[in-house]
Parts: C-alpha cells; sequence; structure tokens
C-alpha cells in the first residue's frame, strides 16, 4: 500500500473517529481529571519536601512544578490504546471482522487515538495554565529543544503505543493476560519519570529506563522540554527512540502473524 492511499484512509478513518470521540465527553471529562489529579499531587508532596530542606537533586519548587505541568502535556500526548482493550476483541472475536478490512486495525486505533488527543487538548493546555498559577513553574525553554520536542514526542508515542499493542496480542495465547499487563504499568510507573524525574532515582533505575523502551517513551521528551538534555544528548536519545521503534515494528510484526494464524488455526 503505497504512502497516498495510506494517508487518505487515515484522513477518512480520522474524521470518522472524531464523530464517534465527540460523542464521549464524559469518559474525555474523567480521564482529564485523572490525569490533572496526579501531578497535583506529585507537586504539593516535592513543594512540602524543597519548603523544608531546599533544592533536592538541583530540583527547586519551581523546577518540580515545571517538570510535572509538562509531563501532564506528554502525558496526554503518549496516551494509547490500553492493552486490556486488545485482549477483550480476542476474547469476545471482534478481529475476525477486523481482518476483513484492507488495512491493519492498528490504523485505526491510531487515528482514533489522535482524534482524542486533539478533542482533549485544549482543555489539557487549560488545565497546565491553571496549575501553573497554583504551582509557579521555572522553565529554561530553548528554541531549539521546543522545535525537536515535535519529532522526539512524535516517536515517544508511537514506541509506547507499539508496546501496549503487542502487549494485547499476547491474548492470542494466554486467556488471561492481564498480570504481563500489570508488571508493564508497574514497570512505567518507576522507569518513565513519573514518580519522579529519572535524575533523582538510584543509578540501576536510570541505567534500567535509558537501556529499556521506558525513558523514551515520556521521561525523554519531558527532559527535552525544560532543557534538561544537550544537543548532544538529544541526538543520542532520538537515536534510542529509532532504534526502539524499529524493534517494536519487527516485533509487532512477527507476533501478529503468529497471532492471526492461531486465532484463524482456533476459529474464533
Amino acid at each position: 500500500m503505497n504512502m497516498q492511499k495510506l494517508a487518505a484512509i487515515y484522513h477518512q478513518q480520522f474524521t470518522t473517529e472524531m464523530a464517534v470521540v465527540t460523542q464521549y465527553r464524559i469518559s474525555i471529562a474523567i480521564w482529564i481529571l485523572s490525569l490533572v489529579t496526579e501531578p497535583i499531587v506529585y507537586m504539593t508532596v516535592w513543594t512540602t519536601i524543597t519548603l523544608q530542606q531546599g533544592a533536592v537533586g538541583g530540583y527547586t519548587t519551581g523546577d518540580f512544578a515545571a517538570y510535572y505541568i509538562t509531563w501532564m502535556l506528554v502525558r496526554h500526548f503518549a496516551v494509547t490504546l490500553s492493552p486490556d482493550a486488545l485482549e477483550w476483541r480476542v476474547r469476545q472475536g471482534e478481529f475476525s471482522q477486523l481482518l476483513l478490512k484492507p488495512i491493519h486495525p492498528i490504523h485505526t486505533d491510531i487515528a482514533s487515538n489522535i482524534a482524542y488527543k486533539l478533542i482533549a487538548l485544549p482543555i489539557i493546555l487549560g488545565m497546565m495554565l491553571a496549575l501553573a498559577t497554583l504551582f509557579p513553574p521555572t522553565y529554561n525553554l530553548q528554541l531549539w529543544s521546543i522545535l525537536a520536542f515535535i519529532p522526539v514526542m512524535l516517536m515517544a508515542y508511537l514506541i509506547r503505543f507499539l508496546s501496549h499493542w503487542i502487549l494485547g496480542l499476547l491474548a492470542f495465547w494466554m486467556t488471561r493476560a492481564r498480570s504481563f499487563f500489570e508488571i508493564f504499568f508497574v514497570a512505567e510507573i518507576f522507569l518513565t519519570g513519573r514518580l519522579a524525574p529519572l535524575a533523582l532515582l538510584p543509578l540501576p533505575i536510570m541505567v534500567a529506563a535509558s537501556v529499556l523502551p521506558f525513558r523514551w517513551m515520556i521521561a525523554f521528551p519531558v527532559e527535552l522540554l525544560l532543557g534538561k538534555v544537550s544537543p548532544i544528548d538529544a541526538l543520542i536519545g532520538f537515536g534510542m527512540q529509532v532504534i526502539w521503534l524499529g524493534l517494536e515494528i519487527i516485533l509487532l510484526m512477527i507476533v501478529w502473524r503468529a497471532g492471526v494464524r492461531r486465532y484463524g488455526a482456533v476459529g474464533a
């Protein structure tokens, strides 16, 4: 399938999904509320600590505020389809209909996901401004890092999306793959800079986050936008993203083909 035809399919699917997503305003509102609540808790904790002890690992109160406000934006862009949704499709036999379509089901999911992001983005930006008034951030924005953030964030999103999609496909072989999802989500909490900036965590965790794909999903875009990454380190980080995205594409192709063969053999 050539790129022009694929782009036309994406445009059509995106338009359809935009109409569908707008019908779920309540679910979007609930998600946004949960997305805002978490950084508020973290900022409250770190603000209390820094006011009592001063800077922590070089991070001041304003630095922590900037980190988590930026984290909220990156987290929104990095939202993907839950592996549970894919598991449900397999168990309910929904893949039978999806396999009849002329495009890979992942393209439909990406289009739907992007539609959600665009609809919710104005609200997210408003929430960020509100948080900035409650927790004044200290930013050191640089033009090059802002421009580099766009491709880096796109790569981060695709890495996380494919990770969740591959996890969901485990349902082809397992009746319940939820335990594997939970292990992955716990790793995300510690290795994506969710609890605290990776620079404040023990060295083994930092190394694990950098060797595995977790840092490149969320922490790296946050660090880049905050000016915590040098141009050379940004290039190295982008190279790591390219490597991980390539590996995940190969793994997805292998798992998808094997899973579809098993799905068809079982006769789901």
